[in-house]
């Protein structure tokens, strides 16, 4: 009868080993505290990445607003003058937006500047004397802009369009 228990007791040290490493893993480290501590070395990732969720997301809405802007501006010039604010095309900006409106000699301008962010966008329609031109551009809002008819300011790329 000794010889027959005698294979099983490595089977029983190990699991007691095995048993004994899981309890000293448990008591030592709780599951919250370890996931606690992974979670705080990723905030400054997470942040990054809410940063730009909320840039994309800001974008996105100016970017609406240049089109409707550049839509109601192109229908208002066939009835002889452009608007000079957003509320005579119906429209309205976000409170977190910095808004401007421009009518020089035929041009038309709305400026965006986010109160956050480094990002101002810029959506012009501009009469050429045969056609009407429009243009939206993105760039770094700075102290002094300048924009010409029919291009993005100096350092600005402009933004892909969808048709009127």
């Amino acid at each position: 009868m000794p010889a027959a228990g005698l294979p099983s007791l490595p089977s029983l040290v190990s699991a007691a080993a095995l048993a004994g490493l899981g309890l000293a893993a448990m008591l030592d480290a709780p599951s919250s505290q370890g996931l606690g501590s992974a979670w705080t070395g990723a905030d400054p990732d997470y942040s990054r990445l809410d940063e730009r969720d909320a840039t994309l997301l800001q974008r996105r809405g100016v970017e609406d607003l240049l089109a409707a802007f550049t839509k109601g501006q192109l229908t208002r010039h066939y009835w002889g003058y452009f608007a000079p604010t957003l509320a005579d095309l119906g429209l309205t900006a976000d409170s977190s937006l910095g808004v401007r409106v421009e009518n020089v000699e035929g041009v038309t301008r709305l400026w965006l500047t986010p109160r956050r962010g480094a990002e101002a966008y810029l959506a012009q329609v501009s009469f050429n004397g045969e056609q009407l031109e429009r243009l939206h551009c993105r760039g770094t809002s700075g102290d002094e802009v300048e924009a010409n008819a029919g291009q993005c300011p100096l350092g600005w790329t402009p933004m892909k369009q969808s048709a009127p």
